[in-house]
């Protein structure tokens, strides 16, 4: 029985250039159903950028409807799934970053480069969609991009930061402009189903189980365990933890608050529990993920 849960608890994706240079991209892969990856989550932000076919994708709280010139968004530590359609296989590219990369320059605001992040972010908003030459435009980056990767001239590394940058300039103006013109979400699931994942992720310092959440949407516990599973792919018990989770890494992250204050903001009864949780679905236990975040903020 245990064997079976660990299969379905959200996997954390590891790059193997994260220790060196911690960039990757992946150019116009091509993937069906039986080979994407399950519910996972990185510390790397990542861009991803639909070429062709079609598909759903589950992201922090919402189903999106993605196709050609689609554009997600997908901040750290952030629970995401593509769903390619069983007809369309989706061709796609993938970036992977560090924010550690972008320049600390004394001139300018270096913050207005990720500012799609912190936006989709702050908006749960990750959908947004580039036409005609603007798409094309941000096609061609990403081929330098490719290439760049690809050479061993001494000033790479350079090269793959400036196009980085540019890259991420040319998202932020012609994205954020337009994506609060257009309804994004997918009508994938029950109203109800939707409405939980929304009232999970507020809600998630309260007592959250199976029993409460079917009791509060009027759904039995066999209806909505097995509707929960079936649309995002994981059991909801082992979701709510990875949102918790998730939640006490920003909370470490960004605020000095004793460990078992987090732990009680995130909704765990005990610190051992909440101590084995993190530990299980990191790798480390909280304090060693602070010291880790506080070291790599500071250098």
């Amino acid at each position: 029985m245990m064997e079976g849960v660990k299969q379905l608890i959200p996997v954390r994706k590891k790059f193997e250039s994260e220790k060196t240079f911690p960039f990757h991209i992946v150019y116009k892969q091509t993937k069906d159903i039986q080979h994407e990856l399950p519910e996972h989550t990185h510390e790397l932000l990542e861009i991803v950028i639909i070429h062709e076919g079609k598909g759903t994708f589950f992201i922090d709280q919402t189903f999106y409807d993605i196709a050609k010139d689609d554009i997600i968004i997908i901040p750290s530590n952030t629970i995401h799934r593509t769903i390619p359609d069983k007809d369309y296989s989706l061709t796609s590219t993938a970036i992977f970053f560090s924010p550690a990369l972008i320049n600390h320059s004394t001139y300018g605001n270096i913050f207005i480069y990720l500012k799609i992040f912190e936006e989709s972010k702050k908006e749960k908003n990750y959908k947004y969609s580039l036409k005609d030459k603007h798409f094309d435009q941000l096609t061609d980056y990403i081929k330098t991009l490719v290439n760049e990767v690809k050479t061993t001239k001494s000033d790479q590394v350079n090269a793959i930061l400036l196009w980085l940058h540019v890259t991420l300039l040319h998202l932020n103006r012609n994205c954020l402009t337009l994506h609060k013109e257009i309804s994004n979400e997918s009508s994938h699931g029950p109203e109800w189903f939707k409405e939980s994942l929304v009232y999970i992720d507020q809600n998630l310092g309260d007592n959250l189980n199976l029993n409460s959440l079917s009791k509060r949407f009027s759904v039995s516990n066999a209806h909505f365990s097995r509707v929960f599973k079936q649309l995002v792919g994981i059991n909801v018990t082992d979701y709510i933890a990875m949102k918790r989770i998730l939640l006490a890494k920003d909370l470490l992250r960004s605020y000095n608050e004793k460990i078992s204050t987090v732990a009680e903001q995130c909704g765990f009864s005990s610190i051992p529990h909440f101590f084995r949780t993190f530990k299980k679905l990191t790798s480390m236990t909280p304090s060693e993920y602070r010291k880790k975040t506080s070291s790599n903020s500071m250098s």
